[in-house]
């Protein structure tokens, strides 16, 4: 494990502060950190309901009272004995920065479990404020914590909030405020059983240091017992047959492993503070949630959902889309006279004026209609919980391909964006399970591939190709998953975690579209400007007649597609929104019905944009995740499974149906 640690390069924004106090977010994945940063900053970062999103680190400065201050959101983990890449990242900075305040922000109704990794955090010796989040649910659950008493045991401030509803917040921020300026006691570590106490503090009195650290002493004590492939080099014991004496007595006193020993010792006094602090009242009625939930998860009728839900999901995209799309049709063409006297004057000027109409024009009125339904129900799903439900459902199938429920969750991030997708493969802890998701998360149609889909369905085929293209790319990825899968070693198992099923918050929904939309606006946007524009220029010079001869036997003769939409291509390797958009400029058309294409054609095209290539910013995160070959294995497999799906497609359609 040190090897690996030692490997984790923070990104250099990742560091402390040296300006201003430094607060970092730490807990465990579905506790609510992401929910509270939101809340704490003027940064709207994206939050999903459910476990391990957060594979990356959010930072932003706010103003406490009058005085600035450094907050950043680590990645969730359930242990300082790390796993997973993000758990490796939390603790590299913990221990390598000045950290002035940790905030431990627990799920109220998973308290027992959250006090494991509270009682490592106390190991530290780094100041805490503990805030106990979705107080709201716990109360609905019947669970009642007694914050003053838990404060006691633990020897630091605890709080009640709801990040969600902003409840207790004010709280909080006057108790983080107070431990900053005035000063916060470091927190005392939980006594373990008192022969291995002894063995700890005979350890920690030999221990060397060589580096200025505000870590407690005792953590590296009890991990040279526990996990000493995580200790750093800095860390020296001057007495190592101490050490080794230490472990051997306390492995005969316990009869199990070292790792063992501690992880039951912070387990027995986790269940005891509980205890102690926590009342449970009995629900005599299942709430209706809970209820709903059994519906969801059980089979038959979780599948008879599922199956419901994604149909209502893709034909709602389709409508809203086709209907937003038409409304902005007349307004957006009522612009061309605006600038149609500069072609009179200059040509070229005329020719860049016009792609930046059209740039603008396919943004807004071929990718955005279909973009905004999407993000809005996705944001539904995501905040319901639901997502984590689909995970759990589809688990068996994820198996039967070679890979475990575990990469489901990128896979659904993939249907927003294949970039976080991909960041979202760390939280796979096995590299051969990591390696195998990557690729195929590359033909999961993310919001740009499906805006492909419905954008040109909607205008040429109707919603009944949209889902039996959809369908035949589920059944791709699962046919190539399978077949990729034979040559790797057969997949772990893994626990799920599925996370509370709740009802969707309007603001949150509101709030997860709009940061999106900005984001679309400040990264897609400019894409789909300059390659329209680029497009344009290149038109105008003759430079895509070229093109599209230079590949016409492969898009004429192989595809039976006309050759103009050659160049199209290219410009989708950068932006996959920008494929729908150059096509209708590369005929020279406003509206995607107006385009010279049949039903087989429309399919036969939209099926190779799908999985041929990644797009430039994803190939990037390929590159900078796994390396350049494991780059060339994805685009070769994708070019591969590209070409024969579109061959097979034109080859069912000009025989059996056209």
């Amino acid at each position: 494990m040190q090897e690996l640690l030692l490997g984790v390069e923070l990104p250099k924004k990742l560091k402390s502060s040296k300006l201003y106090k430094t607060v970092a977010l730490v807990g465990q994945p579905n506790s609510g950190k992401s929910t509270l940063f939101n809340v704490l900053s003027d940064i709207k970062v994206s939050t999903a309901n459910f476990a391990g999103t957060t594979v990356e680190y959010k930072e932003t400065n706010i103003n406490l009272f009058g005085n600035t201050v450094h907050l950043i959101d680590l990645p969730g983990l359930y242990s300082l004995n790390p796993v997973e890449m993000g758990e490796f990242l939390t603790l590299k900075f913990l221990i390598e920065n000045e950290v002035d305040l940790i905030i431990n922000v627990i799920d109220s109704t998973l308290i027992t479990r959250s006090l494991e990794l509270t009682i490592e955090l106390l190991e530290l010796g780094i100041p805490i404020v503990t805030a106990l989040n979705m107080n709201d649910e716990a109360q609905k659950k019947g669970i009642h914590i007694n914050e003053k008493k838990l404060s006691e045991f633990l020897g630091v401030e605890v709080v009640k909030i709801s990040a969600l509803y902003g409840k207790g917040i004010n709280n909080l921020l006057e108790i983080v405020h107070s431990s900053l300026i005035y000063g916060s006691v470091k927190p005392n570590p939980i006594k373990f059983t008192h022969h291995i106490d002894e063995w700890i503090n005979k350890i920690q009195n030999e221990l060397y240091i060589e580096i200025n650290s505000n870590i407690n002493p005792r953590f590296w004590a009890i991990k040279l017992l526990e996990n000493p492939e995580i200790v750093p080099k800095f860390v020296k014991i001057s007495a190592n047959e101490i050490l080794e004496k230490s472990k051997i007595d306390i492995i005969d006193k316990h009869k199990t492993e070292l790792f063992e020993a501690f992880a039951y010792e912070r387990h027995h006094h986790s269940m005891e503070i509980s205890h102690k602090t926590t009342k449970y009242i009995s629900h005599f009625k299942m709430p209706f949630i809970e209820r709903l939930d059994l519906l969801l998860l059980k089979p038959p009728t979780s599948f008879i959902f599922g199956i419901f839900f994604l149909l209502a999901y893709f034909f709602l995209i389709f409508y809203i889309g086709g209907w937003i799309a038409s409304a902005l049709e007349d307004p957006l063409q009522s612009l061309t006279p605006i600038y149609e006297g500069i072609k009179n004057f200059s040509p070229l000027l005329w020719i860049i004026t016009d792609g930046i109409y059209q740039g603008i024009s396919g943004a807004i009125g071929i990718v955005l209609p279909y973009f905004l339904p999407l993000l809005i129900l996705t944001a539904i799903l995501e905040e319901t919980g639901y997502l984590a439900r689909v995970a759990f459902i589809l688990d068996n199938i994820f198996h039967k391909i070679g890979l475990h429920g575990k990469s489901v969750a990128p896979f659904i991030m993939g249907f927003g964006c294949t970039v976080p997708a991909v960041y979202a493969t760390r939280i796979i802890e096995s590299r051969r399970d990591r390696l195998l998701a990557s690729v195929l998360l590359n033909f999961i149609p993310c919001s740009a591939r499906l805006t492909v889909i419905f954008a040109l369905t909607t205008a040429l085929t109707g919603p009944i190709w949209a889902i039996v293209i959809l369908a035949y790319v589920l059944v791709a990825i699962g046919f190539t998953g399978k077949l990729l899968s034979l040559f790797l070693p057969k997949p772990l198992g893994m626990i799920m975690e599925i996370p509370q099923l709740r009802f969707p918050t309007f603001g949150v929904i509101i709030k997860k579209t709009l940061y999106k939309v900005k984001d679309f606006f400040k990264v897609a946007f400019p894409f789909l400007i300059l390659g329209s524009i680029i497009l344009s220029i290149l038109d105008y010079y003759k430079v895509t007649n070229f093109i599209n001869s230079l590949l016409q036997p492969f898009i004429s003769g192989l595809l039976d597609l006309p050759k103009e939409l050659g160049s199209t291509l290219i410009f989708g390797f950068l932006r996959k929104e920008l494929a729908v958009l150059m096509t209708s400029q590369a005929f020279g058309i406003t509206n995607l019905s107006e385009l010279p294409l049949t039903i087989t054609q429309v399919v036969v095209y939209i099926v190779f944009i799908i999985f041929y290539l990644p797009c430039i910013s994803t190939s990037a995160v390929f590159w900078k995740e796994f390396g350049w070959r494991h780059l060339l294995l994805t685009v070769v497999v994708g070019l591969a499974l590209s070409t024969f799906s579109a061959v097979l497609f034109k080859v069912i359609l000009t025989t059996f149906f056209i």
